[in-house]
């Protein structure tokens, strides 16, 4: 007897049917996580930047981890680093310009002559917020997810003390001697560099608005501090009394830098490039220029660095607000 099409589908349990649709409509939604993980848009934002101490070297990475590294000495085409330890926290040079530091869930190391694999310091995933060295090149601080300041040996790793606590989205920073280290956060803070023990409060209690960038005017022995409150505060060093604040702005205070002559440069993340002198109280913006990085200054104190949102790190003199230059990050 011939079995028609039709019999066979009548005959057909309808379970069957079922699953095997089921499988494909998961085979289909699989194909599609794949093609978009492919696929997807490449985050081009620059969210840390970093120079060396004497401007050869300039790094810039994107908060996924892709890093890239220009020698600007010329000759050379810039690297690339990809950081698979992200995302992407903090970056910083050491003194002797022999390595690249990266902050991250985990922190490590990149040699700047041999060009090879990175090297991890620390594989904890504790996610590293700062990281910064001494002078010397022999201490590196770091502030961790836990909340915890440590210190340790940047050759052993041996750690040569942990305070706590203070708050990741804080950074920490050496004071110019190096005698002291400051934190930010809820609580901003100063303590002895070499025993970890309190100095002081920079504020009489807990803020309910973080405090996050840290940067010193040496020639004024002062520190400052940025505010998710948009004012930027600024300490005595030595006495640890406010002397001024400036002006509130709608957004959190992100970036801090302060240049050569005095000017305090700073944004918000994505925000217009702002200045302030504390010693004449005069504000100026740069509408134009937009970091969604620290910003850094230049070797002659008087130019500032940033990166952008489109992949870019411009150049601008502080003074004019004029863009001296701009590169951009290469694509994959």
């Amino acid at each position: 007897m011939e079995i028609t099409d039709t019999e066979i589908t009548r005959e057909t349990p309808r379970g069957t049917v079922l699953i095997a649709l089921a499988l494909s409509v998961i085979s289909l939604c699989a194909w599609l996580v794949f093609a978009g993980s492919r696929n997807g848009p490449i985050d081009r934002r620059v969210s840390n930047i970093a120079l060396s101490r004497t401007g050869r070297w300039l790094a810039g990475g994107t908060s996924q981890g892709s890093i890239t590294l220009w020698d600007l000495t010329g000759g050379t085409a810039a690297r690339r680093i990809e950081f698979r330890q992200g995302p992407l926290n903090d970056l910083q040079f050491s003194p002797d310009e022999a390595v690249l530091a990266i902050a991250g869930r985990d922190l490590a190391t990149y040699d700047l002559e041999r060009s090879g694999a990175l090297r991890l310091l620390r594989s904890d995933r504790r996610n590293y917020g700062t990281v910064r060295f001494t002078k010397d090149g022999q201490t590196v601080l770091v502030i961790a997810g836990d909340s915890e300041i440590e210190t340790f040996d940047a050759h052993s790793g041996t750690t040569r003390f942990k305070v706590c606590c203070s708050s990741i989205y804080g950074e920490v920073a050496f004071t110019p001697d190096e005698m002291a280290i400051a934190n930010a956060g809820h609580w901003p803070s100063v303590w002895d560099a070499r025993s970890g023990q309190l100095l002081g409060r920079l504020t009489t209690n807990r803020q309910f608005s973080t405090f996050r960038p840290v940067a010193f005017d040496g020639a004024r022995r002062t520190i400052l501090m940025g505010s998710q409150d948009g004012r930027v505060y600024v300490w005595d060093l030595t006495t640890r009394q406010l002397v001024a604040i400036s002006a509130p702005q709608p957004e959190y205070i992100d970036t801090l830098a302060v240049s050569s002559t005095g000017w305090v440069v700073y944004a918000g993340y994505g925000k217009a490039l702002r200045l302030w002198n504390p010693q004449s109280g005069v504000q100026r913006s740069f509408p134009a220029a937009r970091p969604t990085s620290n910003p850094i200054l230049g070797p002659d104190g008087a130019t500032v660095i940033f990166g952008t949102a489109a992949g870019g790190i411009e150049s601008w003199y502080v003074e004019t607000g004029q863009r001296l230059s701009a590169r951009e990050i290469p694509s994959r």
